[in-house]
């Protein structure tokens, strides 16, 4: 295999260079720190989340979280979406589903599913205090921690916050401590070729206690593993390898300056520059639903790639006076997706079964752009206990955001279509923009009815404007006029409540109830073409119907406890909850056009529970250890236009999910630490809807196994990892198309619809070096 002899160099190369991290002074006191740590104990660092808009004791908020140290994403080696997705109880993702245009391909496919409320949107993701897409998820160099907030956050966070919450929280720049460390990690995965990768953090004190500077750099390759085969000019087989690649190129620049001794101000900015030469994406031949082989059979030689671009500036002002502090924060987020998917098969397919037209097989391939650009605002207040009333704290605020998106699909020419009698030469050319402000006030307050007892009552206003501006579609797909669509307007307000009660049992343990309503904003949506009028009467919805859907809202009820135990070496968390889902945003598939539209339709209930224990478990031996454990039942009581019946298993929302990571370090000399670290993940059977409009299928469970094993010396650390070790193919979602779906020919005739999904990369291995100074 070519990525374990890349692994076999590269771990030679490592061990040649590992002398150069070694100080026998530092790393025997080194050692000595972490024999006696052992002896005592091992009291857990305390946890600091800020998901009430303030940094606190994780203990302390009554509200389900997982949180991931930049300890922990070191230790466990994760570095990107599937490495920390993977790890979190009730919450699992799928690519495909879209529900729109802009949900088509590769990187905008993506979606987060929390506590089983599924579907785009349900799951707010923030850069700090920036909301970004749900498909932007940064390299984790330069994160603080991860956040993972569970049930409705819309007081403190808004719309889209229905199912919960992911934030990346960056690193400040420390105002006194002066470092710097590189890595550079080589290896292989199975059927790929080398991957490779080189990162730099370093923080520069320009001033002291008054002026710092952190920056961060990562740049990586990620080989391709999937072949594409197709037939040469003298159709003869030809196979082209290394698609699925992955080429990045992310930073973090973050200045921190002490204005005065209550303020101080906090300029960032980061981004990443991405592109896929061709997708990780196999067939998932029916009734399996799996990728058996990772050989994509195509008629024509259309590469097919993404390139992903994206930004975030923010300038954050904080102030701290007698009893409270004002924080205010702005940023710019802008972003562009471009993406050329081939549609050969299925096209030319649709064309002649439905159309009766034989265009000759030629390459039919689409390319779509998106762009999007966000500006933020949020001013807010916090004040402690006693400023304004005994007893009482709080916070409140002011939200504003401005997002911007385009989505355009330009003519690609096609000769044939002219030579088959069709009026113009290519299959659709469209551009689409659209425009949404979000107003919001909002605000919490604390109340200790008595010590130890304290109530929490939450609000949020909002309002929001929506406005997709007149777009004419043409080419074949639409009529000779074209299809003109005018300008669509939407408005909606409203009020997000929450109600707690926590229990303060003893200094580092909460119980608590709480019951909170989320929401996901409606929306307007351009009209289906006509050739989707039989699709729409069979299901018995107008044209009129289809372009707009209103706002879904969940009510969520919540037990839970969270405590430190066994002397403080061990954090231990469980929840249990149920919510009610009504007016449910489907995305519809229309099997007969190959698009979909979004409609409110239906009810669902969901019940779940979570138990979560991280820390060391036993007295003396320097072993850490955190394991999850995820349980969810969604129901779909009312299905709507769902083909299910009543008290069906919700879609996309698998009942078990589980975790469990490891690491143990100690010392083997007076100059050397061992270390090593394993996890295992798994995520139970996901039903999914069929594209096909034929009922549903089966997403296949999945475990994932990764660990790594080497030495930490002074100032410097080399490792052997692994991830993916059972080398398992599993199936991540089937892609939802932007050309029309691919059937393949059965034994006994006729046809069947042959899904394409995002895949698991193979087995990698690979050495890591890193060196602190």
């Amino acid at each position: 295999m070519a990525g374990k002899q890349v692994s076999r160099y590269a771990l030679a190369v490592g061990l040649a260079l590992a002398g150069l991290g070694s100080n026998p002074a530092s790393a025997q006191q080194k050692a000595s720190t972490a024999t006696a740590s052992a002896e005592t104990g091992g009291m857990l660092e305390e946890i600091v989340v800020s998901a009430r808009r303030r940094d606190e004791k994780l203990t302390d908020v009554p509200v389900s979280i997982t949180a991931f140290s930049s300890d922990f994403l070191e230790k466990q080696n994760i570095q990107s979406f599937t490495d920390y997705a993977t790890k979190i109880p009730n919450l699992t993702f799928q690519y495909g589903q879209g529900s729109d245009v802009s949900s088509v391909g590769f990187s905008g496919g993506r979606q987060t599913t929390i506590r089983g409320v599924v579907g785009a949107e349900t799951t707010a993701y923030y850069m700090n205090d920036t909301p970004v897409p749900s498909t932007v998820s940064p390299q984790a160099l330069g994160l603080d921690r991860i956040e993972v907030l569970k049930g409705p956050q819309g007081t403190l966070f808004g719309a889209s916050s229905m199912g919960g919450n992911v934030r990346f929280i960056t690193k400040k720049p420390s105002l006194s401590d002066q470092h710097s460390s590189a890595q550079v990690q080589v290896g292989g995965t199975n059927g790929g070729g080398p991957d490779a990768g080189v990162n730099a953090l370093t923080n520069v004190v320009l001033t002291p206690d008054k002026l710092a500077l952190n920056v961060a750099l990562n740049a990586q390759r990620e080989s391709g593993f999937i072949k594409r085969a197709f037939p040469d000019a003298n159709g003869q087989p030809f196979v082209k390898d290394g698609q699925g690649r992955n080429d990045s190129l992310s930073g973090t620049v973050t200045l921190r300056a002490a204005l005065t001794e209550k303020l101080e101000a906090t300029v960032t900015g980061m981004g990443e520059i991405s592109k896929l030469h061709g997708f990780p994406a196999a067939y998932l031949p029916l009734p399996g639903f799996k990728p058996v082989s990772y050989t994509l059979n195509r008629d024509h030689d259309v590469q097919e790639y993404s390139r992903n671009r994206w930004g975030i500036g923010s300038v954050v002002l904080n102030y701290e006076g007698e009893g409270f502090a004002v924080t205010s924060s702005t940023s710019v987020f802008a972003r562009k997706v471009q993406e050329l998917e081939d549609g050969t098969e299925g096209t030319n397919q649709y064309f002649k079964r439905e159309l009766g037209a034989d265009l000759g097989n030629p390459a039919l391939y689409v390319i779509s752009i998106n762009k999007e650009e966000r500006y933020t605002h949020e001013s807010r207040i916090s004040f402690d206990d006693g400023t304004l009333l005994p007893n009482l704290s709080g916070v409140a605020g002011f939200f504003y955001q401005r997002k911007d998106q385009t989505f355009r699909q330009p003519a690609i020419r096609v000769p044939e279509l002219l030579k088959a009698g069709f009026p113009q030469d290519y299959q659709n050319e469209v551009t689409i923009p659209k425009h949404e402000d979000n107003v919001a006030v909002f605000g919490e307050l604390y109340y200790d009815i008595v010590p130890k007892l304290t109530l929490t009552l939450g609000l949020r206003h909002y309002w929001i404007t929506q406005r997709v501006e007149e777009n004419l579609s043409t080419g074949m797909v639409n009529p000779p006029e074209g299809a003109f669509v005018p300008e669509l307007k939407n408005f909606q307000a409203g009020f997000v409540p929450k109600a707690v009660i926590s229990y303060k049992m003893t200094d580092e343990g909460t119980v608590y109830a709480s019951a909170s309503k989320g929401f996901r904003v409606g929306g307007a949506q351009a009209p289906l073409p006509t050739f989707c009028a039989n699709d729409l009467a069979a299901i018995g919805v107008s044209q009129s119907q289809s372009q707009r859907y209103s706002p879904d809202t969940v009510w969520s009820y919540e037990v839970g406890a969270k405590d430190r135990v066994a002397g403080g070496r061990l954090n231990v968390s469980a929840a249990a909850f149920q919510i009610d889902w009504t007016d449910v945003q489907q995305a519809v598939p229309l099997p007969g056009c190959s698009l979909s539209f979004t409609t409110n339709a239906g009810k669902a209930r969901i019940r779940g529970g979570e138990l979560e224990v991280s820390g060391r478990p036993f007295t003396g031996i320097p072993f850490t250890l955190q394991v999850g454990l995820g349980y969810t039942d969604a129901v779909l009581q009312d299905p709507g236009l769902v083909p299910l019946a009543p008290g069906s298993r919700l879609a996309q929302v698998p009942r078990w999910t589980g975790t469990v990571s490891g690491y143990y370090e100690t010392p083997v000399s007076t100059e050397t630490d061992l270390f090593m670290s394993a996890d295992y993940s798994y995520t139970g059977t996901v039903p999914v809807p069929n594209l096909d409009g034929n009922g549903f299928l089966n997403r296949p469970a999945f475990n994932l196994v990764n660990a790594s094993i080497g030495l930490r010396f002074d100032n410097a650390t080399l490792s052997l990892y692994g991830k993916n070790l059972l080398d398992k193919r599993l199936n991540f979602g089937n892609l939802y198309p932007s050309a029309f779906l691919r059937r393949e020919m059965l034994s006994g005739g006729g046809f069947r619809y042959l899904p394409v999904g995002a895949v698991s990369r193979p087995l990698q291995i690979g050495v890591q070096y890193k060196v602190e100074f």
